[in-house]
């Protein structure tokens, strides 16, 4: 069979120079599965797998010839051919995968349920990063957001449980910055579905054009814009969860809650092009996700974490539904404006972007 894949590709010293590779795609003896892309999510978290490719290794995923990268994304793709008994052409598979039309795995671990890929540079990376569930028995509506939501959701799932072993680090108010955001909504929504037991007062900060948003979604006790940070939040004992990535912000807001600032977790890189000059602060520090996955299956079990971060999850998506409206990109000229778009950080909130080419 022969076919033609084509892979956005990105400068990694310039992201915002892009391009598509397309080349001839051939099923060889050597090869053992092949996956046909669906659709994957366009989201901020792939801006900052592109702005942490080389500090945490993201570009290693999908390697290709320098100075180019692929980011990673999550997504949904059908089995085109296949060694294996136990994975059939037409099953269907949820996991991490290129910005191209096809990609070539080495399964190992087959179950029912899905299986680890063995291929050699992979072998270092997060293993997290490396499992694909086969979800070919769940319906289209079940499945949609999962892109979208399931590994932001996943994000703060584990950092409610993180900040939870760490009783809030004695803070009275959790302070969430880009507020809007997707990840920072999925942890806003499990603080305030705790709050009875936490008691813990809930404030997102947000820009002015999304400020009747946030307070729309209700997850937030209080909601704040950027600049009006003095006059608004109160001097309590403070946390501060942080997706913006703006270091001049958070210097002003640490400066403002002096010793009761208890500590500021580092999650996400919103507004990537600011100063980013993390040193400065000081109680602050990055929250990888894939090595509190590790910590938590150990406390939890593996299939209790699993089980209890879906249910969470679901309950969480019948929420947003009401309000935040899948869009589709169909083709390349529309892929290349709209990540452009989210790298200038126009993200509009109440939509989901996936990418079906």
């Amino acid at each position: 069979m022969k076919s033609l894949n084509s892979t956005f590709l990105v400068n990694k010293n310039n992201l915002f120079e892009t391009r598509f590779s397309n080349e001839s795609f051939l099923i060889s003896k050597k090869d053992k599965l092949i996956l046909k892309m669906e659709s994957y999510a366009l989201t901020s978290n792939n801006i900052t797998y592109a702005v942490l490719g080389e500090k945490l290794g993201y570009w290693n995923f999908f390697p290709v010839n320098k100075p180019y990268g692929i980011i990673p994304v999550w997504g949904l793709a059908k089995v085109v051919f296949s060694i294996y008994e136990n994975i059939s052409i037409g099953d269907r598979y949820y996991g991490y995968f290129p910005m191209s039309t096809y990609i070539k795995l080495n399964p190992e671990r087959i179950t029912s349920y899905g299986f680890t890929d063995g291929s050699s540079h992979r072998k270092l990376l997060p293993s997290v990063y490396n499992n694909y569930a086969n979800v070919s028995q769940m319906v289209e509506e079940k499945i949609e957001y999962h892109p979208i939501i399931k590994p932001l959701f996943l994000t703060s799932f584990l950092n409610y449980y993180f900040l939870k072993d760490e009783n809030f680090f004695n803070a009275e108010q959790i302070i969430l910055t880009s507020a809007s955001s997707k990840t920072a909504l999925s942890l806003a929504y499990l603080l305030n579905e705790n709050q009875s037991k936490d008691k813990k007062n809930i404030i997102g900060i947000t820009s002015k054009k999304n400020f009747e948003f946030v307070e729309t979604v209700k997850f937030y006790d209080q909601v704040v814009s950027y600049s009006d940070i003095k006059s608004e939040i109160k001097k309590n004992k403070s946390l501060i969860i942080d997706f913006s990535g703006n270091s001049d912000f958070l210097n002003k807001i640490s400066n403002y809650l002096g010793c009761l600032l208890k500590y500021i977790c580092l999650i996400g890189l919103a507004d990537w092009s600011s100063k980013m000059d993390f040193k400065t602060l000081s109680n602050a520090k990055f929250f990888f996700a894939p090595d509190h996955a590790e910590k938590r299956y150990k406390l939890m079990g593996v299939k209790e974490t699993t089980l209890l971060a879906a249910t969470k999850m679901e309950d969480f998506i019948n929420i947003i539904k009401s309000w935040m409206k899948l869009t589709y990109i169909k083709d390349s000229k529309a892929l290349e404006k709209k990540y452009i778009e989210i790298l200038k950080g126009n993200l509009d909130p109440t939509k989901g972007y996936l990418v079906r080419l």
